[in-house]
């Protein structure tokens, strides 16, 4: 009887570890259930990260750092956990099964599991016949496939992260400081042309569609922290938004143009990362502020800014419902994303040392070299 339930639990804790493993590193439609294993891991350790964190100042560079480790700190962690269930999975299996020479009890079993799975090999411990041979072939090649396939996994995992952190420097308004969606719809038009505003939309759409893809298919990206604590992808999503949203009180941008396809996108992929999430606490304080459009400017400000750039804009009623209404679909999930992962609440400018067009700079370094 006991030797039965030991084979039943050895067998479950492989194939949970094996499950585990595929849906988190193989499929390309990864099942959203809270227990899994790597799911339930992982909000352990971002508590853990969170609680280590909100006791540091938010420009503590150590802050950043716990913060930044939770992404590699979650794989290698994930790694053993697989690993060591796979091996006391076999464990339990090879203790309560005869056949091995050399085993007399659990520790022998796992001490026999590790150098199978790991393909030691030290040869004091053998199988004896048929059916502990065709076991320990099973279980090196567990150890082969995990080993195989987290180091394929990462390759993908880092071109992924690559490619949603290079573009983020792009976005720039031209100022020190930190970017405001009026600022951005001004430099990305100038003199009010909305052909150039809609080809910078059009663009960062496809970049949201990326994000969609990756984070989907590859759910540790979410961990990986942005390099700079001023330029975060969360942060920069929930400008985009807001971007968006300026534009589609334009004339020339209201409808389903580029601006609105890019809100499609951004409110899509929020909805995704917040799956299974209560968002009724950021629906209720959004409820008690439904016609707020941003956090730095009221709406006049930012309408009479645009207006004075040379935008045609809806009336001023008529737009500040429009945005309103756009804003109240994303502002609860991005609102748990900034706080969930400690997000900074701004985005800035690459901090430049040189205005390109200080002609003063550039005559007294003209003047020294001649």
């Amino acid at each position: 009887m006991i030797d039965a339930l030991a084979i039943m639990v050895g067998i479950t804790l492989v194939v949970a570890a094996f499950a585990d493993l595929i849906n988190t590193l193989v499929t390309t439609s990864t099942v959203k259930s809270r227990w899994w294993l790597s799911r339930i891991v992982a909000r352990l350790l971002l508590r853990a990260a969170r609680i280590v964190a909100q006791r540091l100042p938010e420009a503590s560079p150590v802050r950043e750092r716990v913060l930044s480790a939770l992404g590699p700190l979650l794989i290698l962690i994930m790694l053993a956990i697989w690993v060591v269930q796979q091996i006391l999975g076999f464990a339990l299996i090879w203790w309560a099964v005869d056949g091995v020479e050399g085993v007399s009890s659990f520790a022998d079993s796992f001490y026999y599991s590790g150098v199978v799975y790991f393909t030691v090999g030290f040869g004091e411990v053998l199988p004896a016949h048929a059916g502990p041979r065709v076991g320990a072939l099973l279980e090196a090649g567990c150890g082969v496939i995990t080993t195989a396939l987290v180091v394929g996994y990462l390759p993908s995992l880092y071109s992924a992260y690559s490619e949603r952190e290079k573009k983020l420097i792009t976005i720039d308004d031209g100022s020190d400081d930190r970017i405001t969606p009026t600022n951005l719809v001004i430099a990305w038009a100038p003199n009010g042309d909305t052909d150039r505003l809609n080809a910078k939309l059009a663009d960062w759409e496809e970049w949201v569609a990326g994000i969609h893809e990756t984070h989907s298919t590859l759910p540790m990206l979410l961990f990986f922290r942005s390099h700079d604590r001023r330029q975060n992808w969360v942060t920069a999503l929930g400008l985009l938004a807001d971007t968006a949203v300026h534009a589609q009180i334009i004339v020339q941008c209201t409808g389903r143009t580029e601006s609105y396809w890019l809100l499609r996108r951004i409110i899509s992929l929020f909805e995704e990362l917040t799956h299974g999430v209560d968002m009724s606490t950021y629906a209720a304080e959004r409820s008690r502020h439904p016609n707020e459009v941003q956090d730095i400017t009221s709406f006049g400000d930012l309408y009479t800014r645009l207006e004075a750039h040379g935008f045609e804009l809806l009336p001023q009623d008529v737009a500040l419902r429009r945005a309103a209404a756009f804003r109240n679909r994303f502002a609860p999930p991005m609102e748990h994303m900034i706080d969930a992962l400690l997000c900074p609440r701004g985005f800035w400018s690459p901090a430049l040392h040189l205005d390109m067009y200080d002609t003063e700079y550039l005559d007294d370094h003209a003047a020294a070299r001649s």
